[in-house]
């Protein structure tokens, strides 16, 4: 039972880390869109920064990939901006 438990989760593992970030993954991200929406299309951002101030909550959700970074940024729970940055490290 636990054999299979670790087998699941390593295949898990090995499809998030297929999937790399790129230009076309990046370009379906949309304003309006959830977190939840952004995760089902790019998976969890490897690091996320947040702020607050004033009421307005902002966050920018990072995905390195080999050409370059995604970032999505977020106002408020919903896509503000994506981009794809070629040749930017985390």
């Amino acid at each position: 039972m636990i054999a299979r438990a670790l087998l699941c989760a390593a295949a898990l593992a090995l499809c998030a880390c297929s999937s790399a970030i790129s230009p076309d993954k990046m370009a379906r991200i949309k304003p309006a869109m959830t977190p939840a929406d952004v995760e089902a299309i790019l998976g969890r951002p490897a690091s996320k920064e947040q702020s607050e101030t004033t009421g307005i909550t902002g966050e920018v959700d990072y995905y390195p990939g080999p050409g370059g970074q995604g970032r999505v940024i977020f106002l408020n729970d919903t896509v503000f901006k994506a981009e794809f940055v070629p040749g930017a490290k985390s």
